[in-house]
């Protein structure tokens, strides 16, 4: 498993802005996010779509690759923004995509992230 701590302080050597919807398998790192981060430069966004919106924001604003967490739930809800603004044919907008892996196969969890986690 990788410390939460390291990866964290990792991402924020390169990233300076975080966004995330909030998952437990990432309770960890979103624990570390809400008390090492900035306040002012981390946003929990009501759906992944909305967190690589802003992330596009922050980017053009400030030139420096911002971070997105999420569950592989909400990538369907990131593919939108991702292809249609975030692509490198498009925009070229690169970000840091933290995804916890629901449904994982072989890991006990919850019937809803079987496929998911067999797609991912």
């Amino acid at each position: 498993m990788i410390n939460p701590k390291k990866l964290y302080l990792e991402i924020n050597k390169y990233s300076k802005f975080i966004c995330g919807v909030p998952d437990s398998l990432l309770k960890d790192l979103n624990s570390c996010i809400l008390h090492l981060h900035p306040k002012d430069r981390h946003i929990i966004a009501p759906n992944e779509g909305v967190c690589i919106g802003l992330a596009i924001g922050n980017y053009i604003a400030t030139s420096k690759t911002p971070t997105i967490y999420m569950q592989n739930s909400g990538i369907g809800n990131a593919v939108n923004p991702l292809i249609s603004l975030a692509d490198q044919n498009v925009y070229g907008i690169p970000m840091v995509v933290v995804i916890g892996w629901r449904g994982e196969p072989g890991v006990k969890d919850e019937p809803q992230h079987y496929k998911q986690g067999l797609i991912q």
